[in-house]
């Protein structure tokens, strides 16, 4: 055992207590410490320390339901009946019987979680209320078309026409579906009943306001971040300049407000991960699995070493690395597609990247590497997605974001984000003497512009100063009288 590894032998972890050490693994190149543990179940197991200190170990693994132990067990509207054989995922699934009589494939965790709890018929309410908005709002979709301008007055009804009759002959589907959900979450329970001529700067000021004030629905401590609430204020923006091109309000009152949501930069603020952090958090987060033991930390490997976003490493198959040139061919991300009239029902799909976004990306040898050992280990096939195995189903992005976020949290280090590990990556770029044009091809912005605004240092000097030390060559003392006169 280590001379500075802390004995923790007799101390309780869950179900486990340390009995000893149990010698030195590996976690990647980093030397670890293995403790020998007693499970209440009377199992031993050796286990890494850090993986006990931070909670991630908990038993043996005893704790673990399996399929066969949930059989008869109820959850919400759903009773499980068998285990799922056809099954084709990384996600342990089970097959469910309905009180309404309908049978569903569920994966254990949502069960457990409760973000599951019936085969879908409980949103009928919800599609009733789509019913009756489609109902109300469909008239006035009928008449606008027609020219009537007049039949628009809130801006709840603006917005239905908006995202059907004006955004899809403009942008793509998965964007629609985007700023409808946008618009539906975090838009229309503030202001989807005024009429367009009362949301006034003040009245969106408001709004801005809240949403910097409330937790996101559904959480208690979570805020919506700066990037998150300019996108939503974008939204709001471009829906209100479009009513105002067709001639249903005068001026669009967030032109004036969009001061209040200036881009950060994040060299100034220093919202990134420094050298200290990214030491503390490798070892629990690059080497994390699933429960079928697939090495999903890679995931945020790829993030850290490539300054790819999370969509893209979702996306990524194996026959789009280059194992020859070292390099990612990024053609697809994956989008989240949402269907009118299905109770709010989401589809998780590739799209094609376009624009700068299709690129490739240089990748470490290290990670290269890693990612060879994982194909020949898990015999991954050109089709199957990198993180998870699938030919059908990439891996669930929220889980991946919790799994980041608690992960963070265990070491201390606070809620870290997908976004935070991109912009390390471009940190460490800007340090190394990248050029912003250089980073924006690499990381698929548009312009340098964004990548400037965002991650370049900015001077602080004034412009008297800045001219001293231009033409500080020049200073040469001059006799002129009693004083000297410098040009």
């Amino acid at each position: 055992m280590s001379k500075t590894a802390k004995d923790i032998t007799g101390q309780r972890f869950g179900k486990l207590i340390v009995t000893g050490p149990a010698g030195y693994g590996w976690n990647g190149r980093q030397k670890i410490s293995l403790w020998e543990c007693r499970c209440d179940c009377g199992n031993t197991c050796a286990v890494p320390g850090y993986l006990l200190k931070s909670g991630r170990r908990k038993s043996c693994g005893c704790i673990r339901s399996t399929p066969d132990q949930l059989i008869g067990k109820r959850f919400g509207k759903l009773t499980v009946i068998a285990e799922d054989l056809d099954n084709n995922t990384t996600l342990h699934k089970v097959i469910c019987r309905c009180e309404c009589g309908r049978e569903k494939s569920v994966a254990i965790r949502d069960l457990k979680n409760g973000r599951i709890t019936s085969c879908g018929c409980d949103k009928v309410s919800s599609r009733k209320h789509e019913n009756n908005v489609e109902s109300r709002y469909s008239d006035k979709l009928e008449a606008f078309r027609q020219g009537d301008l007049s039949a628009v007055e809130t801006l709840a009804e603006w917005v239905y026409i908006w995202t059907r009759n004006v955004l899809p002959n403009v942008i793509k589907e998965t964007t629609v579906c985007m700023y409808t959900e946008t618009m539906e979450r975090h838009i229309l329970p503030y202001l989807g009943k005024e009429r367009l001529e009362d949301v006034t700067e003040d009245a969106v000021m408001r709004w801005v306001k809240s949403l910097q004030n409330t937790p996101m629905q559904g959480t208690q401590n979570t805020y919506m971040t700066e990037g998150t609430l300019r996108n939503t204020f974008s939204v709001l923006s471009g829906c209100m300049r479009d009513a105002q091109k067709i001639g249903l309000i005068a001026r669009n009152p967030c032109t004036e407000l969009s001061w209040t949501l200036r881009a950060k930069n994040i060299w100034e603020e220093k919202q990134w991960l420094d050298d200290d952090q990214l030491n503390i958090l490798k070892p629990v987060l690059f080497e994390y699995k699933d429960e079928n033991g697939y090495p999903l930390g890679v995931g945020f490997q790829m993030l850290l070493c490539t300054g790819i976003t999370l969509s893209e490493a979702a996306a990524l198959r194996w026959r789009e690395i280059d194992f020859e040139k070292g390099e990612f061919r990024l053609q697809y991300f994956i989008a989240v597609k949402r269907e009118y009239g299905s109770g709010g029902t989401r589809r998780y799909e590739p799209e094609p990247l376009t624009g700068r976004k299709r690129r490739t990306v240089p990748v470490p040898f290290f990670l290269l590497k890693r990612l060879k050992d994982i194909q020949r280990q898990y015999q991954g096939g050109p089709e199957e997605f990198v993180l998870c195995k699938s030919r059908e189903e990439p891996v669930r992005m929220s889980r991946m974001r919790e799994i980041l976020t608690r992960r963070g949290k265990a070491c201390g280090l606070g809620n870290i984000t997908p976004r935070m590990l991109r912009d390390t990556y471009a940190i460490h770029a800007v340090q190394a003497g990248a050029s912003s044009d250089m980073i924006a091809e690499l990381m698929g912005f548009s312009s340098s512009q964004q990548v400037i605004r965002r991650y370049m240092p900015r001077t602080t000097l004034d412009k008297k100063e800045l001219m001293r030390r231009m033409f500080r060559m020049y200073e040469a003392p001059v006799s002129g009288g009693q004083e000297d006169i410098r040009i």
